[in-house]
């Protein structure tokens, strides 16, 4: 009995002996993780540890510390600090217990917990309790902010975007070109280049960690983000993170950072499909303090960006920077309208230019970074409005942007509860703006010589003062340019292709009323081009349909240039119809006249029920209207028995591999919309009308382009 006794002791000497050396291990793991503020590895390992010595004093501060700032279990903080209090009545304890109160939107008691603090402090406060003190007042503020907002939320749906772009590593500060084609992104994980790194830069996979990389991702025909994959070009084994991108997706900028370099921020331009080597900006943005974040205007005139440089009113502060000469000028601090004491950062200026989105600890916070936005009204910035709750939290929300028509914003978060996927993902809200929604043009399309894509220089010309917008400038690969164009003035957008001549329109948006996406590509041919005889602009074909001349056009061709306007057709191939003479009116010589739904959306049901009064009985020799059912990249996902009582469909594959699906033919707009309906009533709601001249396929908005600019309806 004894040998057996004499043995359980050993064994039991054993267990503690390996016990506390695998607690001493866990224990500077988790300190490690603590001290560079990781706090969810920290929690898990704390959790660990206070659960084998509960009476450890330490791992049960910092397990509900590590709870505040781990947002799956800030409620934790809670429990921890209410029990700290039951036996310890220091004033620091409720410094931490107002926070657990805080972050968790309990706001009441967190102002009865901040104020005790400071009561307390006040008395004989040290050096040492000032910031908390400072921290306590501000936490107060945010308190009455987050009851205020709260009282009036938001409703927005907010929704993590899931794979593929979202992994269960570290996706955030997501930038996007203005039509949501693109997003750019900044990944931390297994993917990193370089694998884990040391502090210098060298491999290290017991103590290293993964830097930042740059990944894109493009919209597929479907609308769903493709596959993203790291820029080679722009990735280095320090931090190589994406910060904005220019409306048109042409300039990327950077935060880069190394051994060498603490971080200053960077521009890459898109050469084709490749992007270039990073260039750092100059001496007006880039100080010997942090500049990490910023945005630039469509037109590429002012960056925005933020800087901890002295002279400010707080720790960060947005300056404004102006392009001089190619180059930016010095930069301005935007004043105390924008700015706080407090912290501001993230600036995104939407290519309205007059709304911008911002992140700030100061405003209307209720607690960490929320995200702003003001808008320039007579040369000055309105005082900030708060993006409301849920959109706010009371962790840090930053890195806001939204597409130009303002129905979807994107931002990375932490949050927990909302489908997360990872540490840090990437999350989209509708909609992207409180309020009034933008009022612009978004002008897109394609530049083409000799029918092949084609670099250009793009130039908007305001009618009147003869100011120049831009230049913007077509992808020397695809051909493709992207531009915003604010209303109220006339503007001549002028085309130039090295060695050839210059392309010259006119575009009117004076009496734009709301947000409008135009498409329109530009063609350009050499002397003698084989296929130059067989191009008739739908410009001219239009003109003959609807009998009116050229002065009542959104687009206003020169009229000694070559130039096609179609967004249908192959991109390569060139339009090629029976002359316009064969479209004679057909309705007794009648001309439509759109001037009362100029500049409006066909999507709005009263503008397209006053469009079909004005044009329902327009109808030509050569054009037929016909019932678009469907249009599916993988036509076999495409079911239409439902339909078969209308005949069977045409199906047809288009060159951008589409393949659309269409029923019936009509020769004037009245008799397929009634046709529509009925297909509507038999369950097929997104049925919508499109024309055909000679066989070629056009949308409405080609038919109307005569008196109206907008979406059309399909």
């Amino acid at each position: 009995m004894r040998k057996i006794k004499f043995l359980l002791s050993i064994f039991m000497f054993f267990i503690v002996v390996t016990t506390v050396a695998q607690n001493k291990d866990t224990k500077e793991e988790a300190a490690y993780y603590f001290d560079q503020k990781d706090y969810k590895k920290a929690y898990e390992l704390y959790d660990k540890l206070y659960s084998q010595v509960p009476k450890n004093f330490e791992y049960k501060f910092r397990l509900g510390y590590s709870s505040l700032f781990y947002p799956e279990k800030k409620a934790r903080a809670i429990e921890i600090f209410e029990d700290i209090k039951r036996t310890d009545k220091s004033p620091d304890v409720d410094y931490y217990l107002a926070k657990s109160y805080h972050v968790n939107y309990r706001f009441d008691d967190a102002i009865v917990s901040y104020e005790a603090f400071i009561a307390a402090k006040n008395e004989k406060a040290t050096t040492e309790d000032l910031p908390f003190i400072d921290d306590s007042k501000l936490g107060i503020e945010n308190c009455k902010n987050g009851k205020e907002l709260i009282a009036k939320k938001i409703i927005a749906d907010i929704k993590n975007i899931g794979g593929p772009i979202n992994t269960d590593e570290i996706e955030g500060v997501p930038v996007i070109s203005a039509d949501e084609s693109v997003m750019i992104f900044t990944y931390v994980g297994k993917k990193s280049t370089g694998g884990l790194l040391n502090d210098f830069l060298k491999p290290d996979t017991d103590e290293g960690t993964f830097h930042e990389d740059i990944f894109i991702s493009t919209r597929s025909s479907d609308s769903s983000w493709n596959a993203p994959v790291g820029i080679n070009s722009l990735n280095t084994n320090g931090n190589d993170a994406a910060v904005a991108l220019s409306p048109d997706g042409q300039t990327l900028f950077s935060f880069v950072s190394d051994v060498k370099n603490p971080g200053d921020l960077y521009f890459s331009s898109l050469s084709g499909m490749d992007w270039t080597k990073p260039e750092k900006l100059n001496s007006n943005i880039n100080s010997e303090f942090w500049e990490g974040s910023c945005s630039i205007t469509s037109d590429g005139r002012y960056l925005f960006f933020a800087s901890e440089r002295p002279g400010g009113l707080g720790g960060r502060d947005l300056y404004l920077s102006e392009k001089v000469n190619g180059d930016w000028g010095p930069a301005v601090n935007l004043g105390p309208s924008i700015n706080t004491q407090y912290n501001e950062d993230a600036p995104f200026i939407h290519p309205d230019g007059i709304t911008l989105f911002f992140s700030s600890e100061g405003h209307k916070s209720i607690g960490g970074y929320d995200i702003m936005y003001s808008i320039k009204k007579e040369n000055s910035w309105i005082e900030p409005l708060s993006m409301g709750i849920p959109l706010n939290t009371t962790e840090d929300d930053r890195y806001y942007v939204i597409n130009a028509k303002g129905d979807v914003g994107y931002f990375s978060s932490n949050r927990g509860g909302t489908g997360g996927k990872g540490q840090q993902d990437i999350y989209m809200v509708t909609p992207g703006i409180l309020g009034e929604k933008p009022i612009l043009a978004l002008l897109k399309g394609s530049v083409f010589v000799n029918d092949k894509p084609s670099e250009a220089k793009i130039e908007v010309i305001k009618k009147g003062d003869n100011t120049v917008i831009g230049p913007y400038y077509a992808n020397s690969k695809s051909g493709k340019y992207l531009m915003a164009i604010s209303p109220g003035s006339g503007y001549i957008v002028k085309i130039t292709v090295e060695g050839m001549d210059v392309i010259e329109e006119e575009i009117d948006v004076e009496k734009l009323q709301k947000f409008v996406e135009i498409k329109k590509d530009f063609y350009l041919y050499t002397p003698g081009f084989e296929s130059k005889k067989n191009q008739i602009s739908v410009k001219t074909i239009l003109d003959s349909l609807l009998n009116t001349g050229t002065n009542a056009e959104t687009f206003k061709n020169d009229a000694n240039v070559s130039n096609v306007v179609n967004s249908n057709l192959k991109e390569t191939d060139p339009v090629t119809t029976t002359p316009a003479a064969t479209l004679a009116p057909c309705n007794g010589g009648v001309t439509p006249d759109f001037s009362q739904v100029k500049g409006k959306s066909l999507n709005d049901a009263a503008v397209y029920k006053k469009f079909m009064e004005i044009g329902g009985k327009m109808c030509a020799d050569g054009l037929v209207f016909k019932i678009q059912i469907a249009a599916y990249k993988h036509p076999e996902n495409y079911k239409y028995g439902h339909l078969k009582q209308f005949g069977a469909p045409e199906i047809v594959n288009y060159p951008d591999g589409i393949t659309r699906f269409t029923q019936l033919s009509f020769s004037t707009l009245n008799e397929a919309e009634k046709a529509r309906q009925k297909i509507i009533g038999k369950g097929q709601k997104d049925a919508w009308i499109t024309a055909f001249i000679d066989g070629k396929r056009f949308t409405l908005e080609e038919l109307i382009l005569v008196n109206f600019v907008g979406k059309a309806i399909n």
